[in-house]
Order: C-alpha cells, then structure tokens, then sequence
C-alpha cells in the first residue's frame, strides 16, 4: 500500500512538473516588451500598434497599445499569463475586426517567458529573412525617349531593373525581394535630404514581387503621374518599378521647391548630393491613397545616395538593418 501510494505521489509531482513547463498554465506573470524601429502613427489615418499573446490553439488576447517616442522605441508592460506562444505586434484600423490584423509588422516565439521579435514571418513570407543583396536601381527616362531619344533628362527617372546583370547574384535583370505576407506591399521612393526635418519623400510606386522574389512586373503608378503621360497608369511602359518627374500636366499635389523636370543628382551647397533612393514596406491597405499624399511607414530596409552616375552606370541596392524594427519580451 505504501509504495502504491509513494508512485502516486510521484505520478502527481512528474504531471505538475510538465504542467509548469508547457507554459499554458499558471498564474499570469509581468512582462515587458521592448521595441525599436518603429514610426509614430496618426491614429485617425494610420491606425495604432498593437500587441498580442496566441496560445498553442490559436487564441489571441490583447497585451495593449504601444506608443513609440519619436526616436522610435517603445515599451508596454503588461500581465501575460503564459510562459509559451507567440507574440504579434500589428497594426490596426479603426475599421479592422476583432482580433489581430494581417498587418503583423512583428513576431516571435515565446520560449520559457522570453521571445525575439522581428519581420520574418509577420512582414516576410515563410519566414524569409529580406534580401541583403536584392539588385540594382537604376537612373532612366523611359516615357520621353521615344522623343528625344537616349539619353535625354535621364537623371529624372528611377528604375528598379539591374542594369548591369553580371554583377548582381542573380545574373539576370530583375530585382529580387523577398515575398511578403498578405497586409504588405513594397512602395519604392526617391528622397530629398533624407534623415533631415525638410525632408521630401516623393513615392514612385507600390509593387509585389513574384513568388520566387523577381520584381518583374509595373508598379501602382505606371510610368508615373509626374512623368508628363496622360494616361500614365496604362500606356506602354517598362516591365519594372519606377517613375519619370519630366511635368504635372495633371496637377497633382507637387512640392512647390522643387523644379520639374527633376534633377536626382542635385547637389547642396556643401557639393554633396541631395537625392536617396529608399525601399519601404507599407501596409497592404494604403493602395489605392491620393497621389501626393504617399508617407512612409516604419520598415525601411533599403536605402542608397542616388550618387553621380551617368547613364548606364548599375546603382547597387543597399540592405540597411537599422531600418527594420525589431524587439524583445521577457515575462518576470
């Protein structure tokens, strides 16, 4: 009888052990999440972030909203009652249903009360890290050539093709990108004084690459609604991402210093040049915005001095990990 009882007790010991390891159990626990990279948001326009636990079925709970400073980092603690799971940090609309929206800009594992978060698998598909060597952009006019020929105002244009294949490591023309979640697309940009409080961001475009990750296909805008084209959206055009600044015979919102046609190479007083090149990644549901009325959002991978090359000369693609939020969470 004793030693019935004695491997009863030790039954019971080893089942209140794992239950105290599976993390799905147990009094909730203090936790902090801690996250840089990220951009305030207008919470009329842009929604707010939002952080959330999902047990091992699949439930969420909301964990709050987190508010970055300016500098953007911020920080929620909050009770978190299990030790295991995942964390999602989204973003949401007023208008998004209950529950945490495709807009995942972070994930991560939660692992004995710690987790890392990062973009792959919220932002990325699969899990895929973002590409640290995705091509080249290139400086080209392709709506006026058919008139003045090449080259001619070259340096008002951007494209994202690879202008020189050979050096790139997938030996062909297209850009490669890694494939995104349902709530994200890519935007390509040209900036003014990037980093500076004037700065111009002026958006060329929103695009998804194909499955295997080639940019091989337009983007939202055409040839550009600053590229003197009528109907930029759906004349003939070059099968890659980009626009042309030549004129806004359209009258669209245009920032009222700047002359058109542009001049990307512009430099500032100091003789150092003015334009950047950025790839961002932008929330799936800002397709469709006004024109003029494009901002860019937190996750900024790729960024690049668009530099003095003529004509020709292959501009390489910059992965920045700076750009890309990230966080942690550690449950006390």
């Amino acid at each position: 009888m004793l030693r019935l009882t004695l491997v009863a007790a030790l039954a019971s010991l080893l089942l209140a052990a794992c239950g105290a390891g599976d993390g799905m159990s147990g009094p909730a626990g203090d936790a902090l999440l801690s996250v840089t990279g990220l951009t305030p948001l207008d919470p009329l326009t842009q929604g707010r972030y939002e952080a959330w636990s999902v047990d091992g079925q699949g439930t969420p709970t909301s964990l709050g909203t987190m508010e970055p400073s300016s500098a953007g980092v911020a920080t929620l603690r909050t009770a978190l009652a299990h030790r295991s799971g995942t964390i999602v940090v989204t973003v949401q609309l007023s208008g998004d249903p209950a529950g945490p929206s495709a807009r995942q800009v972070l994930s991560g594992v939660l692992r004995d009360g710690r987790a890392t978060l990062s973009v792959e698998g919220a932002v990325t598909l699969g899990g895929q890290p973002l590409k640290v060597t995705p091509g080249q952009f290139t400086m080209f006019s392709p709506s006026d050539n058919y008139k003045n020929g090449y080259p001619s105002f070259e340096e008002c244009g951007v494209w994202l093709f690879n202008m020189a294949p050979r050096q790139t490591p997938q030996n062909d023309q297209w850009v490669r990108l890694s494939p995104l979640t349902s709530g994200w697309t890519y935007e390509g940009w040209m900036v003014r004084d990037h980093g500076a409080a004037g700065a111009i961001w002026l958006s060329y475009g929103k695009f998804i690459p194909d499955a295997s990750g080639a940019v091989s296909g337009r983007d939202d805008t055409g040839w550009g609604p600053y590229s003197g084209v009528l109907d930029f959206r759906t004349a003939g055009e070059e099968e890659f991402p980009g626009d042309d600044w030549f004129s806004n015979p359209l009258g669209f919102p245009w920032p009222s210093i700047l002359p058109l046609p542009l001049d990307l190479r512009e430099k500032n007083g100091q003789g150092v040049g003015r334009w950047s090149h950025v790839i961002t990644i932008e929330p799936a549901s800002d397709r469709g915005e006004r024109i003029g009325s494009e901002r860019p959002f937190a996750i900024r991978p790729y960024r690049d001095a668009f530099g003095e090359g003529a004509p020709g000369i292959p501009r390489t693609i910059t992965f920045r990990p700076e750009g890309v939020p990230r966080g942690d969470v550690l449950r006390q």
